[in-house]
């Protein structure tokens, strides 16, 4: 069955999504934030993060090693496969 955008998997991928969105913006108000249209290999998202030029280098180490953590959380959880990056 194709995923559709009213499936459960759909929709549990836009919640997921969202969550990490929000983290995302909690650790960096001013990021922006990119959901990746192509996807590779078992991937079922990307995400990618781009962060203000004056961010500093500890807390992009914060802000990669907590979304980091919680795509692995949702992956275990969920088992969603979501990749995120961020870029400085």
């Amino acid at each position: 069955m194709p995923k559709g955008k009213s499936s459960p998997h759909q929709a549990l991928l836009e919640a997921k999504l969202s969550e990490l969105t929000t983290l995302i913006k909690e650790l960096s108000p001013d990021a922006r934030v990119k959901i990746a249209a192509a996807r590779y290999e078992d991937e079922d998202a990307a995400l990618d993060v781009y962060v203000p030029p004056d961010f500093q280098a500890a807390a992009i180490s914060d802000l990669e090693r907590s979304l980091g953590e919680r795509c692995n959380d949702i992956l275990l959880d969920t088992g969603l496969f979501i990749i995120g990056a961020v870029r400085d």
